[in-house]
């Protein structure tokens, strides 16, 4: 009985990030980028699926300060570009807390370019989708 309190204690008292998957971790501007592999939708050459940036010290844009940013994003796997479908800025960590700014609408479609972010994203989407 002692071990099943413990577990269930253990497992309460800090925060899941079982839905995110660790895709690039920069030490300099202390950021961690993260994928939702467990929750994807592939169509015609295309997979959409949450995105996580992640942020240890707060980023200011205008008047809003946030700490992470959790988007909507379609990635082509046939030709290297993506389309931001919506995006939110939250308050704290791991998308968590109030979203002090929100944005619903397509952005315009983005190319790829190789070393980098979206790139590391594409690339791990595209493969996990890809082996169903």
């Amino acid at each position: 009985m002692k071990k099943i309190l413990f577990t269930l204690l253990f497992s309460f008292s800090f925060p899941s990030h079982a839905d995110w998957d660790l895709i690039y971790k920069d030490a300099t501007t202390k950021s961690e980028y993260l994928l939702n592999l467990n929750n994807y939708k592939k169509n015609n050459g295309k997979v959409r699926t949450w995105t996580l940036e992640n942020f240890l010290e707060p980023q200011k844009v205008e008047t809003f300060e946030y700490r992470s940013v959790k988007s909507f994003v379609e990635f082509n796997c046939e030709v290297p570009e993506l389309r931001i479908l919506a995006y939110s800025l939250y308050e704290r960590n791991m998308g968590k807390g109030k979203a002090v700014y929100s944005k619903g609408s397509p952005l315009k479609l983005i190319n790829i370019n190789k070393n980098t972010v979206f790139s590391a994203y594409s690339q791990v989407v595209c493969a996990e989708s890809n082996q169903e």
